[in-house]
């Protein structure tokens, strides 16, 4: 506990690809939530294809996600997110 752990997401294309970075708690991988630079009392930063976190809590154990994409209907709630988003995963646990 109190570590920091570092996630990098490297992508290319034409256009350049929109990348996001989400979270989900163990036994909820269909529960992602959004992650954004400040986020979690001003632990995590977030720099387009680097995450970290710092002062690492057991709550923060769970799975992180990367999602890139540069498809044009990414955004377009009528298309499937399995199709238009490129994703990229790991699970971080957080020992005592």
């Amino acid at each position: 506990m109190g570590d920091t752990f570092e996630l990098y997401c490297e992508v290319d294309g034409n256009p350049t690809p929109d990348i996001h970075w989400w979270y989900a708690d163990y036994n909820r991988v269909d529960s992602f939530k959004q992650l954004w630079d400040g986020a979690r009392k001003r632990r995590v930063s977030i720099n387009t294809a680097y995450g970290a976190m710092g002062r690492l809590k057991l709550e923060d154990s769970g799975t992180y996600e990367c999602r890139a994409s540069n498809d044009p209907k990414r955004n377009d709630p009528r298309q499937n997110p399995a199709i238009t988003w490129n994703r990229a995963q790991a699970t971080i646990s957080v020992l005592r």
